[in-house]
């Protein structure tokens, strides 16, 4: 994954908080699903149409979470010490 152009450091710690608040986000939601809690989803942020989206897939995938850990592991080590 390597680029011909240089990603400043508050870009790469942006894009590891982003990536930690959407596994976050995604984690909960399937707790609360897994609970039957509608409410806490649509409390969360997500429409009424989302949540039936949701429990109708059986809410979200480990591989979206495990994509994004990856890609934080990967951000970490681009970023040098400071992308924590």
């Amino acid at each position: 994954m390597a680029t011909k152009y240089p990603i400043s450091p508050d870009a790469i710690r942006t894009e590891i908080a982003r990536l930690q608040g959407a596994n976050a986000l995604m984690r909960a939601a399937n707790k609360a699903l897994a609970k039957g809690d509608g409410t806490a989803l649509v409390d969360m942020g997500f429409s009424p149409e989302h949540v039936d989206e949701l429990q109708k897939r059986g809410g979200f995938r480990s591989t979206s979470v495990g994509n994004n850990t990856r890609m934080i592991t990967y951000l970490r080590s681009i970023g040098g010490p400071h992308a924590r």
